[in-house]
């Protein structure tokens, strides 16, 4: 009932019927606004990000053929937006997992074993989450993108595969390769902590929450 619903709303939109486009935006704009926000992190460019998302769809709709499902382009033109936006900063420094998308050095032996703990189940403990959300902001673009769509947003693989148009495989792979990152980053955190001289630890100290 809801694609149909939302195969109607989508007819009218692109011939011009402005109410149902405004339904589309009511049903999509908190899921972009959370996609766009673990991608840059900052609310402000957040909302730029969605308001230019829904400008692109506005504009393309009339030519919107429905070859995949609504759903799926407006995520993939939230994505690709946002991919954008982080090119043009180039200003966080990224750790690159796959050595021929050329986002920089690569190497197998950054990956580490896996605990079994998904990073989903580390986001939803409270006392970690804010750390885990920082770390993630420290991947590559690529594979932010893979973790927050499946980890965060509760997408499905195949689902992840329609928005990027890439093979279930692939998703497979890449979230695997984010996921150990995280962990990575996490013991490397960890230990780090563990040397640090205490009066360091006590200025630092605050609410993670």
């Amino acid at each position: 009932m809801i694609d149909r619903d939302e195969r109607v709303l989508v007819s009218k939109a692109s011939r011009g019927d402005e109410g149902a486009f405004e339904a589309l935006v009511a049903r999509y704009e908190k899921g972009l606004y959370n996609l766009a926000f673990r991608m840059v992190p900052d609310r402000e460019d957040a909302m730029d990000i969605v308001q230019e998302v829904f400008l692109k769809v506005h504009q393309a709709l009339p030519g919107f053929r429905g070859d995949s499902r609504f759903s799926t382009w407006v995520y993939r033109v939230c994505v690709n937006a946002s991919l954008d936006f982080l090119r043009k900063k180039q200003k966080i420094q990224t750790y690159s997992l796959d050595e021929p998308l050329n986002f920089g050095e690569s190497q197998v032996a950054k990956e580490v074993p896996g605990d079994g703990m998904s990073v989903e189940d580390l986001v939803e403990n409270m006392s970690l989450g804010h750390r885990i959300l920082s770390l993630i902001q420290e991947l590559d673009p690529v594979y932010k993108t893979i973790i927050v769509l499946c980890d965060i947003q509760g997408h499905t693989y195949q689902e992840i595969a329609d928005i990027l148009d890439i093979s279930v495989g692939t998703v497979k792979s890449r979230l695997h390769r984010a996921r150990n990152m995280v962990r990575r980053l996490m013991s490397e955190e960890q230990f780090e902590e563990q040397f640090q001289p205490s009066y360091v630890k006590n200025d630092e100290r605050g609410d993670l929450r």
